[in-house]
């Protein structure tokens, strides 16, 4: 694994800490971006819901 492969699995696993989803969610989610735009993204992955209903009900 090189350095850009650690970078962007050590900011998934942070979105994935800060959001409660699931690691696979955040790296299809993020697929394609740039590093920047990743970061951005990671810092404002706590406002994702933590538990998705697909219903919208509880």
């Amino acid at each position: 694994m090189n350095m850009n492969e650690e970078k962007l699995l050590w900011l998934l696993k942070e979105a994935r800490a800060k959001s409660g989803l699931p690691l696979d969610f955040w790296a299809d989610v993020t697929e394609g971006l740039d590093y920047k735009s990743l970061e951005i993204l990671v810092g404002k992955s706590s406002i994702f819901p933590k538990y998705m209903n697909s219903s919208g009900k509880l």
